[in-house]
């Protein structure tokens, strides 16, 4: 247990050192991103101004949470409705609100105040501008911006492009009617007053203006439960983010009110005409029981007249009522009925004692009222409208059954009532003929003046219900603002400012790699093959291809050395190799250059080496030894000479001898038959401890393959960011289709990474520089010396 928490924690170590070395030589890069990243922060902080959230919260009188009108308050809020949370949160984010904030504030016409270089410190001038401009008719306003202007003090007026304009007063400018007046909110900038400051405004749309708060505003209730709502807006200047959302609540309740008093109003109008009638018909009535006293002589009525008056009075009352409750069900019908109210005022229902057509057509009111604020900038396709449209068609037919309901009722309590009038009657016989028409008279004349004195008292009432609306909605918590701005949060910027470069930069070196193509490190190599890397030659910028040929103590002779000695553990059994074939995948790989200097190696080692020119199609060997075009294998394999003729002693060491390519021919790769290269390399083996054989890369010509068969082992060269990825992952299935089994690979020309001494090479190119190593070995060796 103990043994693999050990190795868990060893494997995460290496993983962590992994990935921290494998980024770290490209620190330059990381310092750049960081610097440039710490600059666009300083920018952005300097030139993007603060925003503040002011939030304020509101009570709704919402039926369905328990928030009742008092008794006082019920009886001076004759036409309030009912309201539920859910709607209202609707109103209060809804366009036309909101739109008619913008004309009362003058949000069409923003001001700016520019400062810095080329504007870049333009902020809002909603306090610091002097002045603020109005527009007959901010529905129709041609959009424009940058409009530049200076304010003089001394004279009261505002210069626009060479333009002088009074303040308060309506002028023609290029831009249409404007009025330019003091600024209310105005509150000078200590640092810098207005005169050394360019200030501009915009004229935008209504429209823009509006979906400008409505992008910033949030309206949320407090919770289920609750009939509060949370207002919320961002803006950088606190004031006018206050001045904001305390006009959306005047606004609410204004519309709310203006509501309240059209439905007041119509009823209002209802009964004044229901007055006029009902006084001419009295006043007729009154006139006849006049002129009937004056021709009959009959001064008052008997006792048995009064019991009957006084037996009917109450039947008389109820007629009266119920054709009056018959009249407003025809003014609600009408209403229903027209199929584009448009937000009309719904009809009074003061004298019909149903609440539940009262909640229907406040529903029907405020379904239609929605539908016509987002008509007006919302597709009639649109999901919402079509759901609105299938909710006042539902609500309709709903409201003519119960009228068609209520009428019924009211029809058959006019016919027991009639039945009643009818006993009535009989007793009215039995009054003495002089005396009965008096009576009925005084009848009329009672059932007039009761009508009268119902609709006086209720004119009253919706009189003064006109003067004292209640407001639908009570802020609970006035508008403040935050003392910290919300935005741009200095913190989390930091936080990004210095992520962000490090993602950055390992995005870019990852994607680099990936998309490279090319073999990069030594995990490469080992995750696409599974033959042994016996060495790695770090990259030199060399003046002559021979480095093994000096004494002197240098890293990449001491790699060659490892080598060397690694090939005592290579073959089968371990050290039984002589014939050593190099080869790679594509010109260039640095295969000749391994051979030349393995060869000198081994040749230093005291062993005797035979270097094989058999890279027939383009051979290098005898250049890099300096050997002038003599006989060579090719005349060999054409059976011009012999074997022992085309042996060359070398400059470089003694124990190295170079059998050269020869005279080139066409089609060379014919000239290896097996046979006779087996021939040839018998004959070499009794002279020599060692042959390295030098052919053509695989990938390119068949030569190498042709010849592996007859060697012990095949040294692959892979160079660094030059061979193909894609050449390494078939490698493994192309020898063993030759069957060639004892296979080794040098990691060849491996660069530094990035700034500084970090090999992409063993290790998966972390761990300490060897290079290094031996440099100070060399230092430390002279400072002996």
């Amino acid at each position: 247990m103990e043994k693999s928490n050990h190795n868990a924690l060893e494997k995460e170590n290496n993983g962590f050192q992994q990935l921290l070395t494998k980024y770290l030589p490209y620190w330059p890069l990381f310092i750049f991103l960081l610097i440039v990243s710490g600059a666009g922060l300083y920018f952005y902080l300097k030139f993007t101004p603060p925003i503040y959230e002011t939030k304020a919260s509101v009570l709704i009188k919402d039926e369905t949470k328990g928030q009742e009108d008092s008794k006082m308050e019920e009886v001076l809020n004759v036409f309030g409705t009912k309201k539920i949370v859910e709607n209202e949160l609707e109103i209060f984010h809804s366009n036309s609100l909101i739109s008619s904030v913008v004309k009362t504030l003058g949000l069409y016409a923003p001001m700016y105040e520019e400062k810095g270089w080329r504007g870049l410190g333009t902020t809002s001038a909603y306090l610091t501008s002097p002045i603020t401009v109005t527009v007959p008719n901010p529905n129709e306003i041609d959009e424009a911006r940058n409009i530049y202007f200076n304010f003089s003090k001394a004279d009261s007026t505002v210069q626009i492009a060479g333009e002088k304009y009074p303040l308060d007063k309506w002028v023609n400018t290029a831009w249409g009617p404007l009025r330019f007046t003091a600024n209310p909110h105005y509150y000078p900038n200590t640092k810098k007053t207005h005169e050394s400051v360019k200030y501009y405004f915009n004229l935008i749309s209504l429209d823009h203006a509006t979906n400008d708060i409505l992008g910033n505003l949030m309206v949320t209730a407090a919770s289920k439960q609750s009939s509060i709502i949370n207002l919320s807006i961002k803006d950088p200047v606190a004031q006018k983010s206050e001045s904001i959302i305390s006009e959306i609540v005047l606004a609410y309740n204004k519309a709310s009110a203006d509501r309240k008093s059209g439905v007041a109003l119509k009823t209002l109008k209802f009964i004044e005409d229901r007055l006029k009638n009902a006084s001419k018909e009295l006043d007729s009535v009154e006139n006849s029981i006049q002129k009937y006293k004056d021709a009959t002589g009959v001064v008052d009525i008997s006792e048995q007249s009064k019991l009957y008056l006084s037996s009917i009075e109450s039947n008389d009352k109820q007629l009266s009522n119920l054709n009056l409750q018959l009249s407003a069900l025809d003014e609600v019908e009408k209403y229903v009925k027209a199929k584009n109210n448009n937000g009309n005022i719904v009809p009074s229902t003061f004298n019909i004692n149903d609440p539940s057509l009262s909640k229907l057509l406040n529903d029907l009111s405020t379904a239609e009222a929605q539908y016509e604020r987002l008509k007006r900038t919302t597709a009639e396709n649109n999901p919402i409208m079509l759901s609105l449209q299938e909710e006042i068609n539902r609500i309709r037919p709903n409201i003519l059954e119960n009228i068609n309901s209520q009428r019924r009722n009211i029809e058959a309590g006019k016919t027991t009532l009639l039945e009643s009038k009818d006993r009535y009657s009989a007793m009215l016989n039995s009054v003495p003929q002089k005396e009965r028409q008096l009576v009925e008279v005084s009848r009329q004349h009672n059932i007039k003046n009761d009508i009268y004195s119902f609709l006086l008292q209720k004119k009253e009432e919706t009189a003064y219900s006109i003067t004292s609306i209640l407001p639908d909605c009570y802020i609970v918590s006035n508008p403040t603002t935050s003392g910290d701005p919300v935005s741009p949060k200095k913190l989390f910027l930091v936080l990004l400012a210095l992520m962000a470069p490090v993602t950055i930069g390992i995005l870019m070196i990852s994607l680099k790699d990936i998309f490279n193509g090319k073999i990069l490190y030594r995990a490469d190599i080992e995750k696409l093959t599974t033959f042994p890397i016996i060495g790695e030659l770090i990259h030199e910028k060399l003046k002559k291809p021979i480095v093994t040929e000096n004494a002197e103590r240098s890293f990449i002779i001491e790699q060659f050395r490892l080598i060397r000695t690694s090939l005592k553990h290579q073959g089968n059994p371990p050290g039984n190799i002589k014939r050593i074939l190099v080869s790679s995948s594509i010109k260039g790989d640095g295969k000749s250059f391994v051979s030349a200097n393995l060869a000198i190696s081994i040749g230093r080692s005291g062993k005797k080496v035979a270097l094989l020119e058999l890279d027939l199609h383009q051979p290098t060997l005898s250049e890099i030894f300096e050997v002038p075009k003599c006989d060579g294998i090719t005349d060999y394999l054409l059976g011009k000479v012999k074997a022992d003729e085309i042996i060359v002693p070398t400059s470089k060491h003694e124990n190295v001898y170079l059998i050269p390519a020869g005279y080139l021919v066409d089609e060379p790769s014919e000239l290896l038959i097996p046979d006779k290269l087996e021939a040839l390399f018998k004959v070499l083996d009794a002279q020599f401890d060692f042959l390295v054989i030098d052919t053509a890369p695989l990938k390119v010509l068949s030569d190498g393959l042709t010849i592996a068969p007859l060697c012990n082992l095949l040294l692959y060269v892979i160079r660094h960011n030059h061979t193909p990825k894609s050449h390494i992952e078939l490698l493994s299935k192309d020898l063993d289709a030759y069957d060639i089994k004892n296979v080794a690979i040098i990691f060849n020309d491996v660069k530094n990474r990035g700034i500084g001494k970090y090999s992409y090479g063993y290790g998966y190119g972390y761990g300490y520089d060897i290079r290094s190593t031996y440099e100070e070995y060399g230092k430390r060796k002279k400072k002996i010396s």
